[in-house]
C-alpha cells in the first residue's frame, strides 16, 4: 500500500457511497501518478488512459497534450497486442518502449477499473486502462520499467481485474 494516508481499497455500498469511493479511488490513483514522477529519476510525465484512447488521469500534464498522447499511445498498445507471436497467438505486450530524440515513451497495460463509471467505454462496469510514462532520453529505461511494475502493483487495490504479476516484480 502507498504512503498516502487516505488511500483505501475498493469497497462496496449504495450508489452514493460507490460514487464517493470512485472519486476517492481516482484521487488516490492521481496522487500515485504525481508521486511516481517525483520519485523516479528521469520520469517527466505519466498518463493513465483507457484502452480506447481517452485520458483518465495524469500527473498534472497539459490536458490537450495528454489527450493527444493518450489517443496515440492507445493505438501503440493496440498494435502491440495484435501482433501474432512465434506461437501464432496474439497476446498483450508486457511493455512497449518508444525511443525518440526528445523523450522515451513507455506503455503498459494497467488492468480494469470500476473507478471511471462515467467513461464511455465503461461496459460491464469496468474500464480497461493503460499506463503511459514519458521520460527524459537519459533515463535508465530498465529502472523506469521496473518502477512501472511497482506502480501497477500499487494500483491493484483500485482495479477489479489488476494486471497479473508473476514472481519477482516483472509485470505480464
Amino acid at each position: 500500500m502507498s504512503a498516502h494516508p487516505e488511500m483505501n481499497p475498493v469497497t462496496t455500498g449504495d450508489a452514493i457511497t460507490s460514487a464517493a469511493t470512485a472519486n476517492r479511488q481516482r484521487d488516490d490513483m492521481a496522487w500515485l501518478l504525481r508521486h511516481f514522477v517525483a520519485d523516479v529519476p528521469g520520469v517527466t510525465h505519466t498518463v493513465l488512459l483507457s484502452r480506447d484512447g481517452l485520458r483518465l488521469l495524469d500527473s498534472d500534464v497539459d490536458k490537450d497534450w495528454a489527450d493527444e498522447v493518450s489517443a496515440a499511445l492507445s493505438g501503440v498498445s493496440s498494435l502491440a497486442a495484435n501482433i501474432t507471436g512465434p506461437n501464432h497467438q496474439k497476446r498483450p505486450a508486457s511493455q512497449v518502449m518508444i525511443e525518440r530524440d526528445d523523450c522515451l515513451f513507455f506503455v503498459q497495460s494497467a488492468g480494469q477499473s470500476a473507478a471511471f463509471g462515467g467513461h464511455p467505454s465503461n461496459s460491464r462496469g469496468l474500464v480497461e486502462t493503460v499506463l503511459a510514462v514519458i521520460a527524459a532520453t537519459d533515463a535508465d529505461a530498465g529502472a523506469v520499467g521496473f518502477e512501472m511494475g511497482r506502480l501497477l502493483q500499487k494500483f491493484a487495490p483500485f482495479m477489479q481485474i489488476p494486471v497479473r504479476v508473476g514472481t519477482g516484480d516483472e509485470v505480464r
